[in-house]
């Protein structure tokens, strides 16, 4: 197709990322593009990959109760990027519903051999070996940018030395006429994300009017402090800002209240109290909103609360003067603040599934929270 436009959108999306030893053939080894032409329920399946989508699979095919299920995992926990009680809690559902984790584990082999796939994991720790044959395989290893076919170097596109689109201002290219949104950014894979970014490229085209939009830094980098995401997994996770392991890692001092759904009434009335609300704020005396986890019945909309607030660095002194309904999940968010706050009637003497408690670099060297100078709470 040859075609002359004034501005070009490059929104062509991703694909599953092979493996570089493992031959994918859509009927016994598959990706997420073959799930959906499955005519039945395998007995058995292996995902390789415990990340997300990885998780997000597995959860699926062991709630139906018709595929035992194994699930490779090379990290020493599920879910690296999340923190460890959080993963923990979709972790154990995992285990009541039969399904196998292999820990710490690297995948040696895995082919298809009459008509079942054999696959062979190795543990880092001991080098044993154990071979499992299982009806499927499903890789979820990540998802890389559909790029080849574009032809960018006849549009004089700039790509780097992986083949990936050079981008400024997050989605301009080497050319001023041509954007790149979505999965063809270096930036967070969601929808939400890929949406915002196409509406800022429009805007960038054709509006005469720089403003700068909500998911830029002061710098023109991309911004994830505010953006929303969901893991459809048992239980829902959902998540906005910063988790403690992303605090620790930027030495970010917090204060963290946890505040588990067996104290929230409403998940009491839907007999679903596997969960908690994971609530970080800097350990100073302004105790602005560093981020929020929630994992449990309705977690992806409780979380929309803070996102804007996170993302103005809003304080939980503001948090606290919000009125929730009865009965609701966001009742567990409030007093979540409370706690931090030292107002809840809820006391982690008293009750156990409740915690607060802060975290400091034990060097004493704070990094810059906000651009400004984290003052620690006072003894």
């Amino acid at each position: 197709i040859n075609a002359e436009y004034g501005h070009f959108i490059i929104a062509s999306g991703s694909r599953p990322r092979e493996h570089p030893t493992v031959a994918i053939d859509g009927e016994y080894i598959l990706t997420s593009d073959h799930i959906a032409s499955l005519e039945r329920f395998p007995d058995s399946m292996v995902i390789l990959g415990a990340g997300v989508i990885g998780c997000e699979y597995a959860t699926i095919f062991s709630k139906f109760k018709q595929t035992k299920v194994f699930l490779i995992d090379r990290a020493e926990r599920i879910l690296p990027f999340e923190d460890a009680d959080i993963a923990g809690r979709c972790a154990a559902n995992f285990r009541r519903r039969d399904v196998t984790i292999h820990s710490e584990c690297s995948l040696e082999s895995m082919e298809v051999r009459n008509g079942a796939v054999e696959y062979v994991v190795v543990d880092n720790a001991s080098q044993a070996r154990k071979t499992v044959r299982v009806e499927r395989a499903l890789l979820s290893i990540g998802r890389v940018p559909n790029i080849e076919q574009l032809g960018l170097k006849n549009a004089n596109v700039g790509v780097d030395k992986r083949g990936n689109i050079k981008l400024r201002d997050v989605v301009g290219t080497s050319q001023p006429h041509i954007a790149a949104v979505g999965d063809m950014t270096a930036d967070m894979s969601l929808v939400n994300v890929a949406e915002i970014e196409a509406r800022y490229a429009v805007h960038r085209f054709f509006s005469p009017m720089r403003r700068q939009p909500h998911f830029l830094d002061e710098t023109g980098a991309f911004l994830p402090t505010n953006v929303s995401t969901i893991m459809f997994l048992d239980p829902e996770i959902a998540a906005v800002g910063l988790n403690e392991t992303m605090a620790q890692a930027q030495r970010v001092a917090y204060r963290c209240a946890v505040y588990d759904f067996s104290l929230v009434s409403r998940a009491i009335a839907m007999r679903n109290t596997q969960g908690c609300i994971k609530l970080l704020v800097t350990n100073d005396r302004d105790m602005r909103i560093l981020g929020i986890r929630a994992a449990g019945p309705h977690a992806s909309s409780l979380i929309e609360v803070v996102s804007l607030l996170v993302r103005t660095r809003r304080s939980i002194h503001d948090l606290s003067e919000l009125l929730t309904a009865y009965p609701s999940v966001t009742e567990g968010l409030h007093e979540a603040v409370r706690c931090l706050l030292g107002s809840s009637i809820y006391k982690p003497e008293v009750f156990p599934a409740l915690s607060v408690y802060e975290w400091t670099p034990t060097d004493g060297k704070q990094a810059l929270v906000f651009g400004d100078n984290v003052e620690p709470t006072a003894d």
